[in-house]
């Protein structure tokens, strides 16, 4: 897998989104699938900036990208404390937030989350359609 690291703030999220996506082209994943993927992914960013990194821009979030067979897949990895599977579920339509998880879900082939005392890995997959 190809990873790199980058302070966690919204710059330079967006930094890594980018270098994600042509990562992603590079490895054949294109058109809807591509779209898709890196609206999965940015969210996947933002949470790791906004969420998982408690001392703002002083931490880092890491990025590990490869292909296992014909999938694409991205592990966003942060400092934070990770949550609960309440987070997890449908969250109540008049909450302020707390669509990400459920929207990444509808996004990507498959998302699975680790959270342990060390951070959280957001692991999203995509097919090579």
């Amino acid at each position: 897998m190809e990873a790199f690291t980058f302070p966690a703030d919204v710059a330079r999220a967006s930094f890594a989104r980018r270098r994600i996506a042509a990562l992603a082209e590079r490895e054949g994943l294109s058109g809807q699938a591509l779209f898709d993927f890196l609206l999965a992914v940015g969210e996947a960013l933002a949470n790791a900036v906004t969420h998982g990194s408690p001392y703002l821009e002083y931490d880092e979030v890491t990025v590990r990208f490869g292909r296992f067979e014909r999938f694409v897949v991205v592990e966003v990895i942060d400092r934070g404390t990770g949550f609960g599977s309440s987070q997890v579920a449908q969250p109540n339509e008049l909450d302020g937030s707390g669509r990400g998880i459920p929207f990444m879900r509808l996004l990507v082939d498959e998302l699975r989350f680790e959270c342990d005392d060390g951070g959280t890995c957001v692991r999203l997959l995509m097919a090579i359609r």
